[in-house]
């Protein structure tokens, strides 16, 4: 009997079981923070993460906003995946205007 194919796409997914997952960095109060996340998640998931990882709880994370490198605020409802989010990128997290009072 033949054994499968290692290269198969199926053995492949199976495989490496995180093609779902990507590493961001999250730049907080001028700190880099690299948060893992899953593609299918929404966004507010890495606001909490990074924050955590940082150690910045003074603030909830709903004060905050998550920027592009382009100075985009972007929806933290929304899934990771469905942003067009990949391993790599740098995103910006800052207080929103007003949230420090």
């Amino acid at each position: 009997m033949k054994k499968p194919d290692k290269t198969s796409p199926e053995a492949t997914a199976h495989a490496t079981g995180s093609k779902n997952k990507v590493t961001l960095t999250i730049v907080v109060n001028g700190e880099p923070v690299s948060v893992e996340a899953n593609l299918n998640a929404p966004l507010n998931t890495v606001i909490t993460k990074a924050l955590a990882e940082s150690g910045n709880v003074g603030q909830p994370p709903e004060n905050w906003e998550l920027k592009d490198e382009a100075g985009n605020v972007l929806d933290a409802s929304k899934k990771i995946g469905d942003l067009g989010l990949a391993s790599g990128v740098k995103l910006f997290l800052s207080l929103k205007a007003g949230a420090a009072g």
